[in-house]
């Protein structure tokens, strides 16, 4: 019964805090963007597809966000238990 409120919770706070982080992180992506809008203008149009890729990328890297969650979650728990178990 508590699993099954526990992972909607989760989720809903780990996609609260990958907008908090983009929101945190929002001029670094747009100095990103404006670099490689400059480049897509002077590179030929075969290296296009690999600045897509390094913008793809960047924009990944937010998806780590939900590992880290569910790790720093996990540890929690644990760490509540071995705490439980020592009282």
């Amino acid at each position: 019964m508590l699993i099954e409120w526990i992972e909607p919770a989760k989720e809903k706070r780990i996609w609260e805090v990958v907008r908090m982080c983009e929101d945190e992180h929002k001029e670094y992506y747009d100095q990103f963007n404006e670099a490689l809008n400059r480049l897509r203008k002077h590179v030929p149009i075969h290296v296009i597809d690999d600045l897509n890729k390094l913008e793809d990328l960047f924009l990944q890297k937010n998806s780590s966000l939900n590992t880290a969650y569910n790790y720093g979650f996990s540890d929690a728990l644990k760490l509540s238990k071995e705490l439980r178990d020592l009282i």
